[in-house]
């Protein structure tokens, strides 16, 4: 009896350990210029948003006379599906930061003030301390919405999916820019088969 539970045992780590062996084999990288997209929000939907919001919002501020401290908010997801709004976020900053817009990065903040502080005390060497009025605050603030639209034609699951984002002036709360991306994706509708 014994020797039958060791050899199940056994038998069970061998199949679990084949299976894990060939889930990692079958990992492949593909480029994500390539992507056909999908029923899900992925890297299509990132890649074309990104491009259209930093060409629209970089040729914005280059027409700006004021120089240009960005922060941004949230970019909320009021969609039916899970999408990672931070990754959209962080490529578009990314972008922009290439074409050398400037953001503030207000997180880093209370660190900075500790450090201007302990400048001020004299235990800091004077040539690396960090001076009063160095700091900056955001001028503008960025933030948007991803929305969709869920309907049923022939069968077909169709998604209108628009993506808008805008550029708020911080000391006026006035909309100074503002971009959309819209999707329409028509996927066949999923259903539970036993």
């Amino acid at each position: 009896m014994i020797k039958k539970a060791n050899f199940l045992k056994k038998y069970i780590v061998m199949m679990v350990s084949c299976a894990a062996i060939a889930n990692c084999a079958s990992t492949r990288y593909m480029d994500v210029k390539d992507s056909s997209g999908s029923r899900q929000w992925g890297p299509r939907e990132i890649k074309t948003t990104v491009s259209t919001m930093v060409g629209s919002l970089y040729g914005y501020l280059k027409t700006s006379n004021n120089p240009a401290y960005l922060d941004v908010s949230k970019i909320r997801n009021r969609t039916s599906e899970h999408i990672d709004t931070n990754m959209l976020a962080n490529e578009i900053t990314t972008n922009l930061i290439r074409k050398q817009i400037k953001f503030i990065d207000r997180t880093m903040r209370e660190e900075a003030i500790k450090e201007i502080e302990a400048g001020q005390t004299g235990l800091i060497d004077s040539d690396s301390a960090i001076p009063m009025g160095e700091l900056k605050s955001p001028n503008y603030l960025l933030k948007g919405d991803i929305i969709d639209n869920v309907r049923y034609v022939d069968g077909d699951r169709v998604q209108y999916l628009v993506v808008t984002l805008k550029l708020i002036h911080v000391a006026s709360s006035e909309v100074r820019w503002q971009e959309q991306q819209e999707f329409l994706k028509a996927s066949a509708e999923e259903r539970l088969t036993w």
